[in-house]
């Protein structure tokens, strides 16, 4: 079975994992195509309905119909590889494959505090707290704010959020914006940053967030406004949406996962009309509902089998994805949250999910915490050592050795060891494998491990700074907006 006009990548990109088979993958994207093209998607404030029409669809108000061959079109047309690079230009992250990264999330609105334990509205300081303790953790690959900030001017939170995050992280870093203006403030400090927007543009340490889809099948015109003008930029743009099971979408995972895949698809086609060749990556991010409280669910089974399967889709059709994990309902760090999280980072290191966002969340992604992310920073570490496997070949059968060291003997001294554990044997940080009288002796348990990592984390990781002039330059963009705004 094939999709005329689709070529599957489905064996390419091998994963140890598969939730559907090419079969089925072919069969949800159709389905997803015969959506865009018989029911359509509504376009709210539709200022882009031109681009559409120009392009072959029906453009009936703020509803747009999509036809088949179009969408097969820019789907081959697309970048097969989302590249970001840290602070420095080295090239850190390949979204393409079966690569797999993880970094934080966005804007949710509230923060357990990490000296108190309070839950309270996220403020300007969790920003710049989330960027350092993610700079710093090894497994964390990008950086997103984990914070809808609370004590500055919302019309200027994205702003706000983006300083803080570039004077505490090299690394690459996934940014939301407010509208088009603040878009062109962003993007001129992380030229400021490059050195112009030209070396930005030939080596982005940013992918932009834009805005989601709105399911079921709309998106707020506005957001398309703002990826234009990224892609015009020479940017990558990250883009995804959420159906809920049986609350926004159908309560099946296949019907679920078509939906949202036709809601990506048109974003997709966009990005393809604005500029050939433009790199996005795509999500379907699929929820939960608890029907006993109708409240959304990221750490269930179905979300993970969510993730795997849309993993399969897109590798498919060898496109870059956008991924969950290390996300939980659990209101703080605890057996529940290492569970959940647990679960989804393993399943998206087996299913090479690309860029797997949302580590630090808690509380269904209404809050965050510190010590989520180092957590999850161990728990990745567990998963990608899993994902690796091991080799099979004549030095790691050693034969040799076993003959040598014969019955009864020990290897411990034995070369082949010394040669071998570093590779072979994982190390944890917090994570206790000590005997029990040495762990009797203060008897931390994990979160009271967990908790004394950040916190030494926060006092003494150190970022390489941004020049002053470059500093200077960045506050000024961000003065000028907040007065901006207040006229």
């Amino acid at each position: 079975m094939s999709i005329e006009g689709i070529k599957s990548y489905y064996h390419v990109n091998e994963t140890k994992f598969h939730a559907l088979t090419e079969e089925e993958c072919e069969k949800i994207i159709l389905a997803a195509l015969r959506i865009m093209e018989e029911t359509g998607l509504v376009i709210q404030k539709n200022t882009v309905g031109d681009i559409f029409e120009k392009a072959g669809c029906t453009v009936e108000g703020d509803l747009v119909k999509f036809p088949q061959e179009l969408v097969k079109e820019c789907i081959a047309s697309a970048a097969p590889e989302l590249v970001l690079y840290d602070r420095m230009g080295n090239d850190v992250i390949h979204a393409t494959g079966c690569n797999n990264y993880y970094g934080n999330g966005p804007t949710n609105p509230m923060y357990n505090d990490f000296e108190t334990g309070e839950r309270r509205l996220a403020l300007t300081k969790d920003i710049a707290n989330n960027a350092l303790v993610s700079d710093a953790c090894p497994n964390i690959d990008f950086i997103m704010g984990l914070g809808g900030i609370s004590d500055c001017d919302p019309q200027v939170a994205d702003i706000v959020e983006l300083q803080q995050i570039l004077k505490n992280t090299t690394k690459p870093i996934i940014p939301w914006c407010i509208d088009v203006e603040n878009l062109k403030d962003l993007i001129e400090m992380c030229s400021a940053v490059a050195g112009g927007g030209d070396k930005l543009a030939e080596k982005p340490f940013v992918a932009i967030f834009p805005g989601c889809s709105i399911t079921p099948l709309t998106t707020d015109g506005l957001n398309y406004e703002k990826m234009k003008y990224a892609i015009e930029a020479g940017l990558p743009i990250i883009w995804m949406t959420g159906p809920q099971l049986g609350c926004t979408a159908p309560v099946t995972l296949a019907g679920a996962i078509a939906l949202g895949m036709a809601e990506v698809f048109v974003s997709l086609v966009f990005s393809q009309l604005v500029k050939k060749g433009s790199a996005i990556a795509l999500g379907v991010v699929i929820v939960s509902t608890d029907m006993a409280t109708t409240s959304n669910a990221y750490g269930t089974p179905e979300h993970c089998i969510g993730d795997a399967a849309v993993a399969d889709i897109f590798h498919y059709l060898n496109l870059p994805m956008i991924q969950t994990g290390g996300v939980t309902e659990s209101k703080i760090v605890d057996e529940q949250a290492a569970i959940e999280s647990s679960m989804q980072i393993i399943s998206n290191a087996l299913v090479g999910g690309h860029l797997v966002h949302d580590v630090g969340f808690i509380d269904a992604a209404m809050s965050a915490s510190l010590d989520q992310i180092v957590m999850c920073d161990e728990i990745i570490s567990y998963a990608r050592r899993f994902a690796r496997g091991f080799e099979v070949n004549d030095e790691t059968l050693a034969i040799d050795v076993i003959q040598e060291v014969g019955p009864g003997g020990e290897y411990l001294t034995q070369d082949h060891t010394f040669m071998h554990f570093r590779d072979e044997l994982w190390k944890p940080i917090t994570i206790d494998h000590s005997k029990y009288d040495t762990w009797a002796v203060d008897a931390k348990d994990m979160r009271t491990r967990v908790h004394e990592r950040t916190k030494k984390l926060l006092e003494e990781h150190q970022v390489a700074p941004l020049p002053e002039d470059v500093v200077s330059t960045i506050d000024e963009i961000v003065a000028r907006a907040e007065k901006r705004v207040k006229k």
